[in-house]
């Protein structure tokens, strides 16, 4: 399967695919994509590309680091090098990273690429470390742009709420956790940040008379998206055992 340089994920959906969908050893796929980097150089950037998430995957970050540099820098298209950017600040954060992060994300933006998810990330992933850094302020306008290219995705309203409540906004912060869980009730991350912010700033209720009532929406949303993942677990484990 042929990986895309502007796709959005490093460890999650790429990586080096065996033959066939046929199930191997890290061993013997680490192998297959190095006899493919020496005998396909029409293939060099994609076999990096592979291995990169591979290496990623199996917990050399290091190693997948220089794939991506090796890439990157044997590539012009400004979409495959912002995309490649992204990866490398999505390793450096794996690696806890969080300064080589916004490094690697601000030469990302620099490209202003035009794939809207890229373009997202960037944004969100910038935000993400700002915050770490306590640099409130500047991630407001990264998140809010971020929403602004999809506002289907809940991780730019999570991160926006944390930027909020880090500069003392908290009704505002909290407007922002509800907003994240309705776009993903899947993650409950921001259900624990709300209830946190509630806890430790019960004025919000001041200024949100029915942040109580949104809290409960909230928490059924989530339990909801529990119960049908567990259903759904419960059931293929049953199919399996057939």
């Amino acid at each position: 399967m042929k990986s895309d340089p502007t796709g959005i994920t490093l460890v999650v959906d790429r990586g080096g695919t065996p033959p066939q969908g046929r199930k191997i050893s890290a061993e013997e796929a680490e192998r297959l994509l190095l006899e493919r980097l020496k005998s396909r150089e029409s293939d060099f950037l994609d076999v990096h590309w592979e291995l990169a998430c591979f290496y990623s995957k199996t917990g050399r970050q290091e190693l997948a680091q220089t794939c991506l540099e090796r890439y990157v820098a044997n590539t012009n298209g400004p979409e495959k090098r912002a995309g490649c950017y992204l990866a490398l600040g999505q390793l450096m954060e794996q690696m806890r990273d969080f300064e080589s992060a916004i490094f690697f994300y601000s030469r990302a933006f620099a490209i202003e690429p035009e794939n809207n998810g890229t373009w997202y990330l960037i944004h969100n992933n910038l935000g993400f470390c700002l915050n770490h850094f306590g640099r409130y302020s500047e991630v407001e306008g990264y998140c809010q742009n971020a929403i602004k290219i999809d506002p289907s995705r809940s991780n730019a309203f999570k991160n926006l709420g944390v930027s909020l409540a880090g500069q003392g906004d908290y009704a505002r912060a909290a407007g922002s956790f509800i907003a994240a869980t309705k776009a993903n009730a899947a993650d409950g991350r921001a259900l624990k940040l709300l209830e946190r912010l509630l806890a430790e700033h019960p004025e919000v209720e001041t200024k949100m008379p029915d942040i109580e009532e949104q809290i409960q929406g909230c928490r059924r949303a989530v339990t909801a998206v529990a119960e049908i993942r567990r259903q759904t677990q419960r059931e293929n484990s049953t199919e399996n055992r057939k």
